[in-house]
């Protein structure tokens, strides 16, 4: 009696297998490296295609390209749904950490042989990728008194991007009082072994993590004064608001000596850090959705801006579990967005 012919496995399992096979050297890509996501899709899927071709066998051309349209479509959906999850937990965080008592202790340090008065606070945050880090953010006490505020007195000497022009003049003046900030950072990478995406990652996380305060260039008024928007955090947390700041933006020193923070204020706080150690960061403002994020040269996936040639990923810092390149759905048209200042 002849033998069966060995059918082609051309069903179901052929195209599962290569999703299963797929998923798991994404996730591996993901973890380890660097890559765009969308490589790390197409590296998944080439390797799980060779895998299945060794173990099951020879598919049909019709059945490799179902994979490849399945698993895109399923890489697309996932995408947009961990979009949502980061935009519905961030706002639940914020929610959260309006009620949280930020404290600033004034204390003291020692400097070679001087006791110096400072500002501090002990943070304590995870990151987006569920990495834990501790450390102090601390400004000296005069610093803070001989900064507070000279931002009243800017006027720009070139005319148009003011904005740009005012970041700059705020982060050169600031930067040598936030030396401090900045050992903290730097003793956290070294302890860390952190590689120049982790850094930035651990850098942006801490400040996200500091809940959000209104900055008003006019006094602050009560809730119900306001629209919805501003309504509802102020009405659950009437101290997040400072007012009477010139422009509408606090300096980065003064920001931790009382953690309260808007977008610009932070984005400024985050370039002036990053600019320090030398990476290829940006603000970029929106005069259409009225805020401010961060953006930076690094190779990431998600919204970007293209600026003198260079692609410059977003970032919101407003709020926690924001990752590299997705905006609030709000926010993440990017043709609103424009770079107004670059450290390189």
């Amino acid at each position: 009696m002849n033998k069966p012919a060995r059918t082609s496995p051309q069903g179901c399992l052929w195209t599962l297998l290569v999703m299963v096979i797929c998923g798991i050297v994404f996730s591996g890509l993901q973890i380890a490296t660097l890559f765009p996501s969308i490589l790390n899709v197409i590296i998944g899927l080439l390797v799980g295609i060779a895998v299945t071709y060794t173990v099951l066998g020879k598919p049909k051309i019709k059945r490799v390209l179902q994979s490849f349209l399945l698993v895109f479509i399923v890489f697309i959906v996932l995408k947009t749904l961990f979009g949502m999850l980061i935009d519905l937990w961030g706002a639940h965080r914020e929610d959260l950490t309006f009620t949280s008592e930020e404290k600033v202790l004034q204390t003291t340090i020692v400097e070679g042989t001087d006791t110096i008065p400072v500002f501090s606070s002990i943070r304590r945050w995870t990151d987006n990728y569920g990495n834990s880090f501790e450390g102090d953010l601390t400004v000296r006490t005069n610093d803070y008194y001989a900064l507070k505020d000279y931002i009243a007195n800017y006027r720009s000497s070139t005319r148009g991007n003011f904005w740009g022009n005012l970041y700059d003049h705020i982060e050169r003046k600031d930067r040598p009082g936030l030396d401090l900030v900045i050992q903290n950072f730097e003793r956290i990478r070294a302890e860390r072994n952190l590689n120049q995406m982790e850094f930035a990652e651990m850098v942006v996380s801490c400040i996200q993590d500091i809940p959000y305060a209104f900055v008003f260039s006019q006094e602050c008024l009560p809730a119900d004064r306001y629209e919805s928007s501003i309504k509802a955090i102020l009405e659950q947390c009437p101290q997040c608001c400072i007012g009477n700041i010139a422009y509408g933006i606090q300096n980065p020193v003064s920001f931790i000596q009382n953690l309260k923070g808007d977008c610009d204020t932070r984005t400024v706080l985050i370039y002036s850090i990053l600019k320090y150690f030398q990476y290829d960061v940006a603000i970029a403002n929106s005069d259409f959705y009225k805020h401010s994020i961060l953006a930076i040269n690094l190779p990431a996936s998600g919204l970007f801006k293209v600026h003198n040639g260079k692609k410059y990923i977003l970032w919101e810092t407003t709020a926690p579990y924001f990752q590299a390149g997705y905006l609030s759905p709000n926010f993440d048209d990017v043709t609103h967005w424009n770079i107004v200042l670059t450290s390189k």
